[in-house]
């Protein structure tokens, strides 16, 4: 356990090694600039400690992850559940699958306004915006995923007599986590992009509400403060993803040291 613990925190390390440089690269490039729209790193960061050290996180920082996390919840069980049933069934795939590409073509940012119609200016519009956004990459992968099952593991399930909703869910899936995991990756990312989109139109609250009112408002530091901590929650969240990724798949990362 401690050397699985000391592998995490190895990992980490590496992984921040080039945030670090261009914040240390950034901190020193600014120093003494005197641009009021480019301040320095030093002042930037004495602001983010007064606006993101508790005095903003209620207003901003949690309705925007409520948000994420609750439109990307959703994103996850309808791509996966739908992803399955499609990918198993050749006549599914055969006419749904255009459907999905043409869909995913649009650009999830362009829907927001389309959402707004149909739903206003409340949070419901910004998870449902979310969800729609991230379901097509989570869905996409999952289907392919199932469809490109090994067929020993469908064979050993025929011989066992398996019901086909146990070849489903104990034999296609489990094979197809790793896609689907590509898949969470990128609708993830979609899903953060929408968030913050999602806010700048019509809202008073969340990350994206913040940096669009400081801005107008000529606020530079609130403004770059917000920027910032998009930056920083970001490459948190990737990191989080990461892990949680690793140790689900744990079987899979070990099975491809042994090849």
């Amino acid at each position: 356990m401690a050397r699985r613990i000391w592998g995490w925190i190895v990992a980490v390390l590496l992984a921040a090694w080039l945030p670090v440089l261009l914040i240390t690269w950034w901190w020193n490039a600014s120093a003494d600039s005197e641009n009021p729209f480019f301040p320095p790193l030093e002042q930037i960061w004495a602001q983010f400690q007064l606006n993101w050290v508790f005095a903003n996180v209620p207003l901003h920082l949690v309705p925007s992850l409520q948000n994420l996390f609750t439109g990307f919840a959703i994103a996850v069980v309808a791509g996966i559940v739908l992803g399955v049933l499609i990918g198993a069934s050749a006549n599914g795939t055969r006419y749904v699958e255009p459907i999905v590409d043409f869909i995913r073509a649009i650009p999830p940012v362009a829907l927001v306004p389309v959402f707004i119609l149909l739903l206003g200016l409340d949070s419901a519009m910004r998870i449902a915006s979310i969800a729609f956004a991230a379901t097509f990459p989570i869905l996409l992968a999952t289907i392919e995923g199932v469809r490109s099952t090994n067929g020993v593991l469908l064979d050993t399930a025929s011989v066992f007599r398996l019901p086909r909703g146990e070849v489903l869910w104990r034999v296609r899936l489990p094979a197809a986590m790793p896609m689907v995991f590509a898949g969470l990756q990128v609708g993830f990312q979609i899903a953060f992009v929408v968030t913050i989109a999602s806010e700048y139109l019509g809202s008073g609250f969340g990350l994206g509400a913040f940096t669009l009112i400081a801005t107008d408002s000529f606020m530079i530091l609130d403004a770059w403060t917000g920027v910032l901590l998009l930056g920083l929650l970001g490459y948190a969240l990737s990191l989080l993803f990461d892990l949680v990724e690793r140790l689900s798949l744990r079987w899979y990362y070990g099975q491809k040291k042994l090849a």
